[in-house]
């Protein structure tokens, strides 16, 4: 009797402990859709490649993202290509409100990308490193990022105006082009203008600017000096108008990279 309510006793304890019931199930794995460079960028980097199931086709231009699915542009996803590859995490720019909504409304985690700074890269990569289980790496890398990076120069640089896309718009001082700017040494004729600070002609002009930089593909050194009084300006007058490759500085891909990219672009020599 006493050995039957033993056994009745440790047969009860195992049910409690869930003995003889089916191990739950592990849960799916990590599959990310990112919509943001820097994200792609730092995902790669940190060897996630396996979990990365899908971008954007503006990520196609980040290094190493070539072999990544594309499942559609910008803010718009196609919802098919997302469920074929099954991706239950999305990885999006801040400013992408609605379809983070959209992808949450279907079960989507979202993870958001603050506007990105030089200042608060390393916490986007340390979260990615959580987000992935991939601490470690993201440590690495974050040391890697600030070892790589020049310390800031108390030397006043050449003036120079950055031309985003079309006359104008320019890369404001409180931005990661202003921070890659300042750190390769240069003085922004658009200072105290924010991210793409918009800035007259007569401003540019007036702050008599030593060297032009513009995106590739947006214009042309002879257009652009061309323009009325930049024919007067140290810039104009010594040749130093630069197209600048917009892979080399894409936001958050190797930004120590982008930093000598750009001081070799401003401190060539000045035409005889």
């Amino acid at each position: 009797m006493r050995r039957g309510l033993l056994h009745l006793a440790a047969l009860a304890a195992c049910l409690a402990a869930g003995c003889g019931r089916e191990a739950p199930k592990d849960a799916a794995p990590l599959r990310i859709v990112s919509t943001s460079a820097a994200a792609t960028h730092i995902l790669l980097a940190l060897g996630a490649e396996e979990e990365l199931a899908a971008i954007d086709s503006h990520g196609s231009i980040v290094p190493g993202a070539e072999r990544i699915p594309v499942a559609g542009r910008g803010s718009v996803l196609s919802l098919e290509e997302l469920t074929r590859l099954r991706v239950n995490r999305a990885v999006l720019w801040y400013y992408q409100r609605e379809l983070a909504a959209s992808l949450r409304d279907r079960g989507i985690a979202v993870t958001t990308v603050p506007p990105l700074r030089l200042g608060n890269y390393a916490e986007l990569v340390q979260r990615l490193g959580e987000l992935t289980d991939r601490k470690r790496e993201a440590q690495r890398l974050v040391g890697k990022f600030q070892a790589a990076l020049p310390a800031a120069s108390e030397k006043t640089g050449p003036k120079v105006y950055w031309e985003l896309y079309g006359p104008g718009r320019a890369v404001g001082e409180e931005s990661y082009f202003g921070d890659l700017l300042r750190l390769a040494g240069a003085e922004n004729c658009a200072a105290g203008s924010a991210g793409g600070g918009s800035v007259s002609l007569e401003a540019v002009v007036a702050r008599s600017p030593e060297v032009i930089l513009f995106m590739e593909g947006s214009g042309s050194a002879a257009e652009i000096a061309a323009r009325p009084g930049l024919a007067g300006t140290p810039a104009v007058k010594s040749g130093r108008i630069h197209p600048v490759d917009r892979v080399r500085v894409l936001e958050g891909v190797d930004p120590a990279g982008a930093v000598r990219y750009l001081h070799e672009l401003i401190h060539r020599k000045e035409r005889k």
